[in-house]
């Protein structure tokens, strides 16, 4: 059984320039911003405004976010420079509580924990966390556990790539991409032996390794978003993402393998993982996992489920996760949806805190601005392409938006 679920100025510091700034009560730890700023705004959303990130270079810019209270940069390789920096802000603030929200987070808190004066989020066991955020060792994991993957095999460096054996064994079109990367870095299909010299083996650019080569899956992407406990579930969604929106649909099915996914794995802490539901079938494949926070997390906010805020507030596991199972979140900026404009000035729920978070933030403005001369170009493109659309297109996703 499941629970329902109805659908400042800031500045940047250094890691010895911390004497005078306010407390906080929640420290974000990570390098990637397009994740550190959708848990940023879930936290906002959730009534949390006291939040501190200390990050790499990449997240320096949230300076200028007032979700940011304080930001200090660190080398996620340096292990003593970041006990320190994190450490400085644990005397200032005793009561904060980690966020490591991505996995170079989670592995230096991990290597460090026993030497840090505040308490973390759950988050997964070293080896834990390196055997899901691998692909092939996902796709091992999965077929030890009988959870339904594409075909796999492991090749290793580019120079391994043979197409005659993986057209045998794979047919075509199969997909190969790296074993260690995200957001769709280095995931190529191929649908031919030309394609495959072009595109890798003679590419001088591309130079990912290691790689496997996977059968594809005529269908559709979808994706589990989970919180668990000790390998106890206690938070589940689907949804099923499109270019302008994201759909939360019910899917038991899906919600079966989250369930399994955390038992077996004994999981502790968020993740998000790609499946892909087969068109002709209508079975599911699991394609990849991302043991951390992800980059649509917002979304889930907005259609009634905290993730985040469900990780800092969670007591014991409980019998009876929660569910959302409905509800769609445009991805566009509030200010581009006028049907948003009234509930942004009037809504003072955790949607309306949500909106505002992403309106009136500095930084997300700007990220606007960047963006209007892609978001133009696509419009226009829409426009010139819906008399010319091929009716037999690859759609292929990867999980540019994890």
């Amino acid at each position: 059984m499941f629970r329902a679920i109805v659908s400042p100025v800031t500045k940047s510091i250094s890691a010895s320039s911390l004497k005078g700034e306010s407390m906080v009560d929640f420290i974000l730890v990570g390098n990637s911003v397009r994740i550190a700023l959708p848990v940023l705004q879930a936290l906002r959303s959730a009534g949390h405004v006291r939040c501190a990130v200390v990050g790499g270079q990449a997240t320096s810019g949230l300076r200028w976010s007032h979700l940011c209270r304080q930001h200090a940069a660190i080398d996620f390789t340096q292990d003593d420079t970041a006990v320190r920096a994190i450490n400085l802000m644990a005397k200032q603030s005793p009561q904060a509580l980690l966020i490591p929200f991505d996995c170079d987070a989670i592995r230096l808190v991990n290597r460090v924990l026993d030497r840090l004066e505040l308490k973390s989020i759950p988050v997964p066991a070293l080896a834990t966390l390196n055997m899901l955020d691998d692909k092939w060792s996902f796709h091992q994991f999965c077929v030890a556990n009988a959870l339904p993957v594409p075909l796999t095999c492991f090749i290793g460096p580019k120079s391994n790539l043979d197409f005659g054996t993986l057209q045998s064994e794979l047919g075509l079109p199969f997909i190969i991409k790296p074993t260690n990367e995200s957001g769709s870095h280095g995931v190529q299909v191929v649908r031919s032996r030309e394609e495959l010299e072009q595109k890798i083996v003679k590419n001088t650019a591309y130079q990912f390794n290691p790689l496997i080569a996977q059968q594809y899956v005529e269908g559709l992407d979808m994706d589990i978003n989970l919180f668990a406990v000790a390998g106890q579930l206690q938070a589940v969604s689907v949804h099923r993402p499109d270019p302008s929106f994201i759909d939360f649909v019910p899917h038991p099915k899906l919600e079966e393998l989250a369930e399994k996914i955390c038992r077996f794995s004994d999981y502790s802490g968020v993740m998000n993982a790609d499946v892909r539901l087969e068109k002709s079938t209508g079975d599911v494949f699991l394609i990849e996992s991302n043991p951390r926070f992800w980059a649509t997390l917002a979304a889930t906010v907005d259609c009634g489920l905290n993730f985040a805020d469900e990780s800092i507030k969670y007591l014991e596991p409980c019998a009876a996760p929660l569910r959302l199972t409905s509800g769609r979140s445009y991805t566009r900026h509030p200010f581009l949806r006028p049907s948003s404009w009234w509930q942004l000035m009037s809504d003072r729920t955790e949607k309306g805190r949500l909106l505002r978070a992403k309106a009136f933030d500095l930084y997300s403005f700007g990220q606007l601005m960047r963006d209007v001369p892609a978001i133009l170009k696509r419009g226009v493109t829409r426009v010139c392409s819906r008399k010319q659309r091929p009716s037999s297109a690859v759609s292929l996703s990867f999980g540019e938006h994890r």
